[in-house]
């Protein structure tokens, strides 16, 4: 299912939701992510808030990066690379970060605990000495209060105050500047917070580790991102929608995971933009079933 939404001199958007859409769509080569400022007033509002929040010193962050930026896809194939190794290891994280996970889904640990947890767990992957503070936690909730916000007046308050430098760069910090840790300290945490907190209500039903395995834990509980973002650089005329120089294209990709339930969509695996984290985030989800059904099993049941 597609929505085109054209006003004249003001919105040119097409909205997709349907699995089968989206990758037809995702690998159009006339749907990109150069971000260039044209089309109509809303159209070129929306694109200067994605390269306006999401960059480091005027470059983008890889997951806006064009398809063909200079070394883009070399990056992302290492980066993925680096992740695979993770998931061979016998954890994909850290021992002591896994027994935390395991006690948030047993729900033994105040909630507010878990955004610090999992950005921790995160940031270590990229930096060894990394640390998650609330000041950090906080500066990721509103880089992803900055992406999202259509409010003007909150969005001049941020450019006078810079508030949202100033996050973006305490969490640029914590990470060497390392563009795509940045991004997944700061953006794509919050994805995983919420795939927790559906394991936590998920693990609170009765006798949840015997009746549902780690597999079908993370099936209904991963969180794709709400929408992804591409720009129409030419003409074109699909199945799916209708384009032209400047056209919006959103991709409502945690719809489209919610009817299919499939991990693959979630992350575009079958694209050239996937995300190199499409493996190691559902190990994780695993392993903190896994580790959570193995206390409870231990302790006889205990909630």
């Amino acid at each position: 299912m597609s929505r085109q939404i054209r006003i004249p001199g003001l919105l040119d958007l097409c909205r997709v939701e349907e699995p089968v859409s989206i990758r037809n769509l995702a690998m159009d080569p006339r749907l990109d992510r150069e971000f260039a400022p044209t089309g109509p007033l809303l159209n070129r509002l929306l694109v200067r808030r994605i390269r306006d929040t999401l960059q480091l010193d005027g470059k983008p962050l890889p997951t806006v990066a064009p398809r063909k930026a200079f070394g883009r896809a070399e990056a992302q194939a290492q980066l993925e690379a680096e992740m695979s190794k993770r998931i061979a290891a016998p954890a994909p994280c850290a021992e002591d970060h896994l027994d935390a996970l395991a006690d948030q889904v047993l729900g033994r640990v105040p909630a507010q605990n878990l955004g610090p947890l999992t950005q921790d767990v995160l940031g270590r992957l990229f930096a060894d000495k990394y640390r998650a503070t609330s000041e950090t936690w906080e500066a990721a909730r509103l880089l992803d209060q900055a992406v999202r916000s259509f409010n003007p007046i909150r969005r001049l308050v941020w450019r006078i105050t810079g508030r949202v430098e100033r996050a973006r760069r305490l969490l640029a910090e914590g990470v060497g500047g390392d563009r795509a840790a940045l991004h997944t300290t700061g953006i794509a945490v919050h994805n995983i917070v919420s795939a927790l907190e559906r394991m936590r209500d998920l693990a609170a039903h009765p006798r949840a580790f015997e009746r549902i395995d780690a597999a079908q834990a993370v099936s209904r509980c991963l969180v794709a991102p709400e929408t992804v973002l591409r720009q129409a650089a030419g003409v074109g005329t699909t199945t799916e929608a209708s384009f032209r120089p400047g056209t919006l294209v959103t991709f409502s990709l945690e719809k489209a995971r919610s009817r299919s339930l499939s991990s693959d969509i979630a992350f575009m695996t079958d694209g050239w933009s996937r995300c190199p984290a499409h493996a190691w985030v559902p190990a994780l989800l695993a392993a903190a079933w896994d580790r959570a059904g193995q206390r409870r099993s231990m302790e006889g049941g205990r909630p």
